[in-house]
C-alpha cells in the first residue's frame, strides 16, 4: 500500500471515529436531557398538594414506573432538592428546591410590578387574587395575594390546578391562540375516563360561551368544594402573552349582580393596569 493509500485509510478511520464520538455525545446529551426532564416532572408533582408525598403517589401523579420514581427521588434527596419526611417513607421539597423557588421569586418582575396592583384589589374587596400561566395541562400561580380579613384558601405561589376544573384555567385556555388552545383541549380530552372528559368539556364550553358574551367566567365549588373563583384574561409583557387573573373566596359567593356590576369591572381594570405595568418587560422574563 503506498503513502497516498495510507493517508486515505487514516482519514477515513478518523472520520469514522469522529462520527462515532459525535453520535455518542449526542446520545449522552439526549439521555441527560431525558433524565433532567423526568426529575423536573417529579419535582413539579409536588405543586398544589400540601404535605409530604410517597413514591406511590408520585408514580400516580407522573405516570412513571415505581423503579424510575425510586431512582429519581433518591437522586433528588442526595442533591438536596427533596428531603425525607420524619416517617422515612414520604418526601417533601428540600432546601435546594426552596432556593430555586426563592431565586425565581427574587428575579421575576411580576412580584415587583404586579403584586401591589393585585393586593389593592384583594384589600378593597376582601378576596384573594391570583395570576396564573399554563404548565402542561395545569395552571400555575405565579403571583397570589389575599386580604388579611378573609379565611385562607390554602393556596399560594406555585399552586398547580387542572385547567378544566377552575375558572382561571378555563380562562387561560380561552385566551390562547386557536392552535395552542386546540392542542391543550385535545390533551385534556384524554385525561380521565370518558365520563370525566365529557363533563370537563361541557364545563369548558359553558365557560367559553360566558367569556365570549361577558368577558369573564365563574366556577363554584369545583376544584375546592368550599370556594369560588371569578376570572378574566390578562396579557402581560412585550410581546404580550396570554395569562389569566382571578379573584375568589370562601362560599357562599357574592350575588350575580355584585359579581357582574362590581367585582368583574374592577377585575378587568386590574388586568388593564397589570398589562400597562408590564408593557416594557420582556415577556420571556415573566
Amino acid at each position: 500500500m503506498d503513502i497516498h493509500s495510507n493517508e486515505l485509510s487514516l482519514a477515513a478511520a478518523t472520520e469514522t471515529e469522529d462520527a462515532s464520538d459525535a453520535s455518542t455525545e449526542k446520545a449522552e446529551k439526549a439521555g441527560g436531557t431525558h433524565t433532567l426532564e423526568r426529575a423536573l416532572t417529579v419535582l413539579k408533582a409536588f405543586g398544589g398538594y400540601p404535605g409530604p408525598v410517597t413514591n406511590a403517589e408520585l408514580v400516580r401523579r407522573t405516570g412513571f414506573s415505581k423503579a424510575s420514581v425510586s431512582r429519581i427521588t433518591a437522586t433528588l434527596v442526595a442533591l438536596g432538592y427533596l428531603d425525607r419526611a420524619s416517617d422515612g417513607l414520604r418526601y417533601q421539597i428540600g432546601m435546594q428546591g426552596l432556593v430555586l423557588g426563592h431565586n425565581y421569586r427574587a428575579n421575576n418582575p411580576v412580584k415587583l410590578y404586579a403584586r401591589p396592583i393585585m393586593q389593592e384589589y384583594a384589600d378593597e374587596h376582601d378576596m384573594s387574587v391570583a395570576l396564573a400561566t399554563g404548565d402542561g395541562m395545569d395552571t400555575l400561580y405565579i403571583e397570589y395575594c389575599k386580604s388579611p380579613r378573609i379565611a385562607t384558601l390554602r393556596m399560594g405561589v406555585g399552586m398547580r390546578m387542572p385547567m378544566e376544573l377552575t375558572s382561571i384555567g378555563r380562562t387561560y385556555l380561552w385566551a390562547q391562540r386557536p392552535q395552542e388552545r386546540e392542542r391543550l383541549l385535545s390533551d385534556i380530552r384524554r385525561r380521565g375516563d370518558d365520563k370525566q372528559a365529557a363533563n370537563s368539556m361541557l364545563r369548558i364550553e359553558q365557560a367559553f360561551d360566558h367569556l365570549e358574551k361577558f368577558g369573564y367566567c365563574v366556577a363554584m365549588g369545583e376544584f375546592q368544594r368550599d370556594s369560588f373563583g371569578i376570572s378574566v384574561p390578562v396579557y402581560l409583557g412585550n410581546p404580550a402573552i396570554p395569562m389569566a387573573l382571578n379573584c375568589g373566596g370562601i362560599l357562599p359567593a357574592p350575588s350575580d349582580e355584585h359579581i357582574h356590576n362590581v367585582l368583574v369591572p374592577r377585575l378587568v381594570q386590574t388586568a388593564v393596569r397589570l398589562a400597562a405595568a408590564t408593557a416594557d418587560i420582556d415577556s420571556m422574563l415573566i
